[in-house]
């Protein structure tokens, strides 16, 4: 088999599971919306940073919908 065969061959194995990590709402495209909600500054006031990201639920969803990232 010559070598050209093997590279393409690996190649296409290696980039068998992008489909599901590089497609929207794949796994890099979550990451990098929670990444970017998360750097979104605060304009949450005490209780409501309490009532939504108290708890530890600092990284729940909730939390980052309602009041952004840190404070």
């Amino acid at each position: 088999m010559p070598w050209p065969v093997i590279w393409v061959c690996a190649l296409s194995l290696a980039l068998l599971g992008c489909p599901e990590v590089h497609r929207r709402e794949g796994l890099v495209d979550r990451s990098a919306h929670r990444d970017a909600l998360e750097r979104i500054p605060s304009d949450c006031t005490q209780d409501e940073r309490a009532r939504y990201c108290g708890n530890g639920r600092e990284h729940s969803d909730e939390c980052l919908q309602k009041c952004g990232g840190e404070p």
